[in-house]
């Protein structure tokens, strides 16, 4: 969801379909090795020290929520260019969560590269839903989707703190 409201933002530019699709496949990859990283090594970071993975989450996507807020006020929103730094950093942003979702996820599946497999798919598709739609949207509701995908954001982050 973090992908979607993220794309929904850039989606407003006139980027062009390759930085689109290699941003999609980008995040698509992080959500595949984010759990697999959170899986092997996160387990034993989160419980041998006092950082809990739900305070790190919201913290994330809080500032991510603040940054989306701020460039809602100014005249002309400053989208980061989609190069390579921009996409990695794309891609970790949004694919924060995954790796807390790794740590706990040989306890609801044995198979571990099934559900990953799936993350990586369902992000890539949501990511390019994303873009699409702020494309879409972009004449109709235009830096308004900065607001949308900001509150999409800190609900997001108040949800990871909750739960």
């Amino acid at each position: 969801m973090d992908a979607f409201a993220l794309a929904l933002s850039y989606g407003i530019k006139d980027i062009k379909l390759k930085n689109v699709t290699i941003t999609a496949i980008t995040v698509g990859i992080f959500h595949f090795f984010m759990p697999l990283i959170g899986n092997y090594v996160g387990i034993s970071l989160f419980e041998y020290t006092i950082i809990k993975p739900k305070y790190v989450l919201f913290f994330v996507f809080l500032l991510l929520s603040i940054d989306m807020f701020t460039h809602f006020f100014e005249e002309e929103p400053k989208i980061r260019a989609l190069n390579v730094i921009g996409t990695i950093l794309f891609a970790i942003s949004v694919s924060f969560d995954s790796f807390s979702v790794g740590i706990g996820i040989n306890y609801i599946y044995d198979n571990i590269i099934l559900i990953v497999s799936s993350f990586c798919i369902i992000s890539a598709l949501f990511t390019l839903v994303g873009f699409w739609l702020g494309k879409k949207l972009s004449h109709s509701i235009g830096k308004y989707s900065f607001l949308l995908g900001s509150i999409t954001l800190f609900v997001y982050s108040i949800w990871m703190l909750t739960n």
